[in-house]
C-alpha cells in the first residue's frame, strides 16, 4: 500500500471506522513507514487539542439554542386545553384562552415560537388520564430552565399519589426548605404544568382545599375525581383536625392518606396536628410521613 493512499486512512484506522480487510495492509505499512508512522502520531495529537476546545455552554445559552419546540390544542371535560412539548416532554399547559394568549405565556419563557403539530398520542392518552383523576403512567416533563429550588419543589409535588393532598408546609419540608414556606407556594402557583404536575393535590395547612390558578371549584372536580372526600376535607378544617391517629395502630397519618383511609371509624382519634399527636404517643406515618408539616 502506497502512502498516499494509507494517509487518506489513517484517520480512520485512529476512530476504529477503518474496515477490518485494510486494517492490516495499513498497520503493516506503518511499521515501515516511519513518515506515515508520525502522521499518525501528529493526528492523534491534533484530535485531542480540537477536544479540548470544545465549551460547556451554559443553562441559558442551551435554552437558547434548544429547538423551538411544538404546541397543540386538546379538547378536554374541563374545556380547550392548550399543550406546549419538546423532544424531551411537556413543557406548559394552559386551560382556557386563545391560541395567541397561550403563544405570548410561551414566549415570556421560551424565546424561539413553536410550530403547531399534532400532539403525540401517548402524551394526549396521559394528560386526559390525568384529567378524569385516572393513573395516567409516567409523563416526560421538560424543566428546561427551571431553577434548583422549581425543580425540586416540582418533583417532589410530583410525588405525592394521587388521591391524596398535602400543606404547603410539609412540601416545603420535603425540600429541606422548612422555613422557606412562601418560596415553595409562589412555586406551585407558577407551576406551568398543571394537572400532570399536581399543584391541586397541595393545601393550605389550615386544612380544607384552597385557591387554585383555574378556579377553586375545579381544583374541588379534580380532587373528587381522584377519590378525594372534599366535603370531609372541609369539615375536618372547621373542627381544627389535621391528622388522623389509629387506636389499634398507635400511628397518626394526614386524613387523605391511604393508610388513614383503612382507620374504622370507632378506632379513628383526631388530631389537630404533629405536636397533639406526640403528645398523645403517635407515631408517624411512613407513606405520608405527616410530622414534615
Amino acid at each position: 500500500m502506497r502512502c498516499r493512499t494509507v494517509l487518506t486512512r489513517i484517520d480512520a484506522l485512529r476512530t476504529g471506522e477503518l474496515h477490518p480487510a485494510q486494517r492490516g495492509a495499513v498497520r503493516k505499512h506503518l511499521r515501515t513507514c516511519a513518515s506515515c508512522d508520525e502522521s499518525v502520531a501528529d493526528l492523534a495529537q491534533l484530535a485531542r487539542a480540537v477536544k479540548s476546545l470544545a465549551a460547556v455552554p451554559s443553562g441559558a445559552l442551551r435554552e437558547a439554542l434548544e429547538p423551538a419546540g411544538s404546541y397543540a390544542r386538546l379538547s378536554t371535560s374541563f374545556g380547550p386545553l392548550w399543550v406546549a412539548f419538546s423532544r424531551r416532554g411537556l413543557r406548559m399547559i394552559h386551560l382556557g384562552g386563545g391560541e395567541e394568549a397561550f403563544l405570548s405565556r410561551l414566549a415570556a419563557r421560551y424565546a424561539r415560537r413553536p410550530r403547531r403539530a399534532d400532539l403525540p398520542a401517548p402524551l394526549r392518552r396521559r394528560i386526559l388520564a390525568t384529567l378524569e383523576g385516572k393513573a395516567s403512567g409516567r409523563v416526560p416533563i421538560d424543566l428546561g430552565g427551571a431553577s434548583p429550588l422549581e425543580t425540586q419543589v416540582l418533583e417532589a409535588m410530583a410525588r405525592i399519589p394521587r388521591g391524596e393532598v398535602r400543606s404547603y408546609s410539609w412540601l416545603a419540608a420535603c425540600v429541606g426548605r422548612p422555613r422557606a414556606v412562601r418560596a415553595v407556594a409562589r412555586v406551585v402557583a407558577g407551576n406551568r404544568i398543571p394537572f400532570v404536575l399536581p399543584c391541586h393535590r397541595v393545601v393550605p395547612a389550615g386544612g380544607g382545599t384552597g385557591e387554585y390558578a383555574f378556579g377553586s371549584e375545579k381544583k374541588r372536580r379534580l380532587l373528587r375525581r381522584e377519590g378525594v372526600d372534599v366535603d370531609q376535607l372541609d369539615d375536618l378544617a372547621r373542627r381544627g383536625v389535621r391528622l388522623i391517629g389509629s387506636r389499634t395502630t398507635g400511628i397518626a397519618c394526614v386524613p387523605t392518606c391511604r393508610d388513614a383511609r383503612r382507620i374504622r371509624a370507632d378506632n379513628q382519634v383526631p388530631l389537630r396536628g404533629p405536636a397533639d399527636a406526640h403528645q398523645e404517643g403517635f407515631r408517624p406515618c411512613r407513606h405520608c410521613r405527616p410530622f414534615a408539616a
